[in-house]
């Protein structure tokens, strides 16, 4: 039933493949003769083995084979038309004395159906695998944005931290502590962990907190300066504090706060000129 096909196969081959590689702007052209003669000996495979087992089942794995290969190269729609009719005029005019027509005509029909069933499947693969690639480049550059975001805020933290918890030394062994804003346990925590590394550092023997700025001083915050006061007397420093307003000391009687005999003054100069008494030294006037 074949023998028309055997004895023409080859010379089919090599007359298509010469065709298909001579398409100007195709994939065929990108992948020369002798890769479209191989694809064209696969089909023709297919077909007579189809022809002898009176099934369509090996142009399937054929037309799979060849829309996978060249699905990745750049396959186009216009590429497979031309592909499936060159083939199905050379296969018809090489049987034109054969009694297969009909065998033909149905082997043809179903191959052009699962021809373009293929490649409409492969090309929505591979539009879901560079729609997905774009996401992941888009993700990749969100991340390196907020990374590079988190470090500049990070940055700006640390700004804001060594800004809103200032430790001057005004004095060899007097440190001043100006508190601006509320006092709560996020900046008592950072000012504790500044303030006993300079008075490790320093060796400073007073502390003058000065809490002026500080709008409100509750109980809480009047905890978190008598925590940090017991924190510095550890390191062999006196907490001194200043800056106690009328408005803040009625809040602290309200409250029925006790400082534990906690040095109080009025003015920064008050705690200043206790701090140098106690170091035998004075302001000098000017």
């Amino acid at each position: 039933m074949s023998e028309w096909l055997d004895s023409s196969r080859a010379h089919m081959t090599e007359a298509l493949g010469q065709r298909l590689s001579a398409r100007a702007s195709s994939v065929f052209k990108l992948i020369g003769a002798q890769a479209s003669r191989d694809h064209v000996k696969s089909c023709l495979d297919a077909l007579r083995e189809d022809l002898q087992t009176g099934k369509h089942e090996a142009q399937r794995e054929a037309v799979q084979k060849l829309v996978e290969d060249l699905t990745a190269r750049g396959l186009s729609f216009s590429d497979l038309r031309f592909y499936v009719t060159s083939l199905r005029t050379a296969v018809l005019e090489a049987a034109a004395g054969a009694d297969v027509r009909q065998q033909l005509d149905a082997w043809f029909f179903d191959f052009v159906m699962v021809c373009a069933m293929q490649f409409v499947v492969h090309r929505d693969e591979q539009l879901e695998h560079q729609s997905a690639k774009r996401e992941v480049q888009h993700l990749e550059s969100q991340l390196v944005e907020l990374q590079l975001a988190m470090a500049e805020k990070t940055n700006l933290l640390e700004q804001i931290r060594q800004v809103s918890t200032p430790v001057v030394p005004v004095v060899e062994g007097i440190l001043v502590v100006p508190l601006v804003g509320v006092f709560d346990s996020v900046r008592a925590e950072l000012l504790t962990e500044r303030l006993l590394h300079e008075v490790a550092q320093t060796k400073a023997r007073s502390v003058i907190l000065d809490i002026s700025g500080v709008p409100v001083v509750d109980n809480e915050a009047a905890q978190l300066i008598l925590r940090l006061a017991r924190a510095v007397g550890l390191l062999g420093a006196e907490l001194s504090l200043v800056g106690v307003a009328p408005a803040t000391a009625r809040t602290i009687v309200d409250l029925g706060l006790e400082l534990n005999g906690l040095k109080a003054m009025r003015t920064l100069k008050d705690g200043l000129a206790q701090a140098l008494a106690r170091r035998r030294l004075r302001i000098a006037p000017f």
